[in-house]
């Protein structure tokens, strides 16, 4: 069974998210802010949902600490309601592997999932 991590601090989002992935058959960690984040990225998710607006620690800066502690393998969506130009790019460039705008469309979420985990060995 696939492991995903879910960064998210809104807690409606964060059990949306987590039901949605549970029904479709996916083991799911939840982490409430990026420093709980850090410390469940030690179950070595197959996927983590990231949120980008938290407090305490954004998700870029989440990102960037978790790449740099050498979790680089492990697929990234970036899950977040700016759906500005600029956003998009800083995804781009930090190389995650996709990105859903809230609100988000529950089949969207599962076939990026999905094809995301699919990619795996």
């Amino acid at each position: 069974m696939k492991k995903v991590l879910i960064v998210e601090d809104e807690e409606d989002i964060l059990n949306l998210v987590r039901i949605i992935l549970e029904i479709s058959g996916y083991e799911v960690i939840t982490a409430q802010d990026g420093y709980q984040g850090l410390e469940l990225i030690k179950k070595k998710p197959d996927l983590i949902i990231l949120d980008l607006m938290m407090p305490g620690m954004t998700g870029w800066e989440y990102l960037d600490k978790i790449r740099s502690e050498g979790y680089s393998n492990i697929p990234v969506i970036v899950l977040t309601a700016n759906a500005q130009i600029s956003t998009i790019e800083t995804a781009i460039n930090k190389k995650v592997d996709d990105c859903i705008v809230k609100p988000f469309d529950r089949d969207d979420l599962l076939l990026k999932v999905k094809a995301i985990l699919s990619n795996q060995n």
